[in-house]
């Protein structure tokens, strides 16, 4: 029978097709594999003695992976001199070495949380192979959990390698930016790590993700942290757990002064590469002008900066000329992370003004607002100058007043030149209305030159309900060898990034309350400020010098309205 010609093309169009599906497989079916992969054997098989120094090492893992992510996320410790081969026969890595294993040595290869799947998927934790060419392995162990700070809050982040350098007798210094580790691993999903198969010595820690790896730390670029101190395994104390770090960028470039003009005859504005240190800023010891012609100096009155940024700083000075060429400088700044000025940049030149100041003096902000709703009770009032007051005249025409005309205690402080803070002595009442007043009469710059421009100002604000509030109560556990000597500074926050958050400093670590927080989910945290900044210090790397002792409470704190929250324990290791 004669077949059509229209049918032969059908035919053949239904062939084509069937290649091309053929070629590009059927379509996928069921659920997308989302399962991490993990290593289900080695051989040698972990914690083997007496292994071949000419031995190959073979990782199977429970599924195919995707090479080039394995092979980075692979590290041997301690480090080989020449670098290992890497080959692949089906799920399976293959590691040679040019050279032999040494003899007599106990050897650990981790395979890091990096490696991934052909479908992305990374290992949940990382796995560990330890064997020994000698008859006994190592048995020393460290293990800890590692934090990334966030702001004032404390997140996790994946990735962040485990560096432990031994010790020689004398040694005090390491340089993990020239160094690389003796021995590595890398911290799971859950920011938990492990070293183990360690041998008996002093060793220092760092936590560092190592985002071009290389296996040595690249400065600023790479988050970075340290411990509370070196840790020493021995055979009657073999391990060590609660080694945990709080990494972070830590800045180690030196600030630079961009700009600096005249505002007026007695203001200038100084723009600097980033936020400088507010001790330093606001010390006019730290400031020098003066003439080009004569080097004649012009006394700096006073430095302050406005709405919290002091990456822009004004110097109130004397009396400058229009027609003289000033030069600034400022040698004696620091920027937030204690980095000196840059000696080439810490110069600025500019033209005097002889114009007077027009601007006068102003309220830049009052913290409550006016009309606000639900401030806490323990909420201090703030108010902002354009420029510096006198400051007994401000001091003695601010009032606090309650809905019945009664005036609220409290004490006021200057926080910066520019900026007055007044604490009341007690807790204000719930869902009652406060009015902020402030007399101008007598209030002026602190030249003498300009007076407030509102005669009388007001602001009124409403208190939450105190019904809303919960509480917060436990103790700290300090044990050795943390030093006791510092300040107990504890943190309730909320993950999230615009929470409530609190700080209080119990005097008594047996007992410590967290008094009106408003309801929702919180972490506790806290550290011991042992040179009483009121500030966390994450230690140094180079010169090296310490983290200061902290703590995390391991479980997520509810708190909820009209409820205390009980028995909380914070343990510092």
């Amino acid at each position: 029978m004669k077949i059509p010609q229209a049918a032969l093309f059908v035919l053949f169009g239904a062939f084509l097709c069937f290649l091309h599906c053929a070629k590009e497989g059927m379509p996928p079916g069921g659920p997308e594999d989302t399962i991490p992969p993990k290593v289900i054997t080695t051989s040698p098989s972990s914690d083997s003695t007496g292994v071949n120094i000419n031995s190959k090492i073979k990782i199977t893992f429970s599924e195919r992976m995707q090479p080039e992510s394995v092979e980075g996320a692979i590290f041997v410790s301690p480090f080989p001199k020449t670098p290992l081969e890497y080959s692949w026969k089906g799920k399976t890595l293959i590691l040679s070495s040019s050279e032999p294993w040494q003899e007599d040595r106990t050897y650990v290869v981790t395979i890091g949380t990096g490696a991934q799947d052909l479908h992305r998927n990374r290992m949940s934790q990382s796995a560990t192979l330890a064997f020994s060419t000698g008859k006994s392995i190592d048995r020393g162990a460290i293990r800890g959990e590692v934090w990334v700070k966030e702001g004032a809050e404390l997140g996790k982040d994946i990735e962040i390698g485990i560096w432990a350098y031994l010790l020689s007798e004398e040694q005090r210094e390491v340089y993990p930016t020239k160094e690389k580790p003796d021995y590595v691993t890398q911290a799971d999903e859950e920011g938990k790590y492990a070293l183990r198969n360690l041998g008996w010595g002093k060793y220092r820690l760092f936590a560092v993700k190592d985002v071009n790896r290389d296996v040595l730390w690249s400065g600023e670029d790479e988050m970075v942290g340290v411990t509370t101190g070196d840790v020493t395994l021995s055979q009657e104390n073999p391990a060590k757990s609660f080694v945990d770090f709080v990494v972070d960028k830590i800045d180690l470039s030196p600030p630079e002064l961009l700009n600096c003009r005249a505002l007026n005859r007695n203001l200038v504005k100084l723009e600097f590469s980033e936020k400088m240190d507010p001790r330093s800023a606001l010390d006019t010891s730290s400031y020098a002008i003066s003439t080009v012609s004569d080097g004649k100096l012009i006394p700096v009155i006073s430095s302050f900066y406005l709405n919290d940024n002091p990456e822009i700083i004004y110097l109130l000075s004397g009396e400058m000329s229009s027609n003289a060429t000033l030069e600034l400088k400022a040698p004696g700044l620091k920027d937030l992370a204690g980095n000196g000025m840059d000696t080439i940049y810490n110069t600025c030149k500019f033209e005097g003004s002889g114009s007077p100041d027009t601007a006068g003096l102003q309220i830049l902000s009052m913290s409550p607002s006016n009309q606000a709703r639900s401030i806490p009770p323990d909420d201090s009032i703030e108010v902002s100058f354009n420029q510096p007051p006198v400051p007994r005249p401000v001091e003695d025409n601010f009032s606090l007043v309650d809905s019945n005309g009664n005036r609220v205690p409290g004490r006021g402080k200057w926080v910066s030149p520019s900026t007055f803070v007044y604490s009341p002595d007690t807790f204000l009442s719930g869902k009652m209305s406060y009015t902020i007043n402030l007399s101008g009469e007598g209030i002026r710059n602190l030249l003498g030159t300009a007076s407030l421009k509102d005669s009388v100002v007001k602001s009124s604000f409403l208190t939450i309900n105190p019904d809303t509030f919960g509480t917060v109560s436990g103790k700290v556990v300090i044990t050795p060898p943390s030093d006791t000597s510092g300040d107990l500074i504890l943190m309730l926050w909320q993950p999230e990034g615009n929470g409530s958050s609190y700080q209080i400093q119990p005097s008594n670590p047996d007992h410590f309350l967290f008094e009106r927080t408003l309801p929702g989910k919180y972490f506790l945290s806290g550290y011991l400020d042992l040179n009483h900044d009121h500030t966390f210090n994450l230690g140094r790397i180079e010169p090296y010098y310490p983290m200061e002792p902290f703590a995390v409470y391991p479980d997520t704190i509810y708190v909820r309205s009209r409820w205390e929250t009980e028995d909380i324990e914070l343990v510092f290791h």
